[in-house]
């Protein structure tokens, strides 16, 4: 199966009036790679952009042509293994008017809950942290796309590794 790791950075939570602007992704165990993709900025919220950093990191940044290219051959028939992938799935699907990923999406924050046998669902910040306090290496999420990759994946690897509480 190839899972394909996956993060993207938004000008706000609906994908029927806002956009990506930022995709990381790494296959498997591959690299991960980034880029800041075109978007129009019509109607930004300012609340994300301040949470994600868009006007420090992609104000005056060049977007990446050909990235999306590169990621739709990619996810072809490929299980997204995200934070909430349902949102990244959203936006994508909005911006392409296709979903070439397979149906399935693996939510790790619902996995955590389930290998933790928790009440409630954790954000992806919580999750490392307690992982951290198991004595995983987990880097701290940052809202930068590719770094949120890095916590995700290696957040995935440390559950599957976890018994069940």
């Amino acid at each position: 199966m190839t899972l394909v790791f996956l993060d993207t950075e938004t000008t706000g939570l609906d994908p029927d009036r806002h956009e990506v602007w930022e995709i990381a992704y790494a296959v498997n165990d591959g690299p991960i790679k980034s880029a800041i993709v075109k978007h129009s900025f019509t109607t930004p919220d300012p609340k994300a952009l301040a949470m994600n950093g868009y006007l420090d990191r992609a104000l005056d940044a060049k977007p990446d042509v050909t990235f999306e290219n590169s990621l739709r051959v990619t996810l072809e028939g490929a299980t997204i293994v995200g934070a909430n992938p349902a949102f990244d799935a959203a936006f994508l699907r909005a911006r392409w008017g296709c979903a070439p990923w397979h149906h399935r999406l693996w939510d790790v924050e619902a996995f955590a809950a389930g290998v933790h046998r928790l009440t409630s669902v954790p954000g992806l910040a919580s999750i490392a942290a307690v992982l951290r306090d198991y004595g995983h290496e987990i880097p701290e999420p940052d809202h930068t796309a590719a770094g949120d990759v890095a916590t995700l994946r290696a957040s995935f690897h440390a559950l599957m590794k976890e018994p069940t509480r």
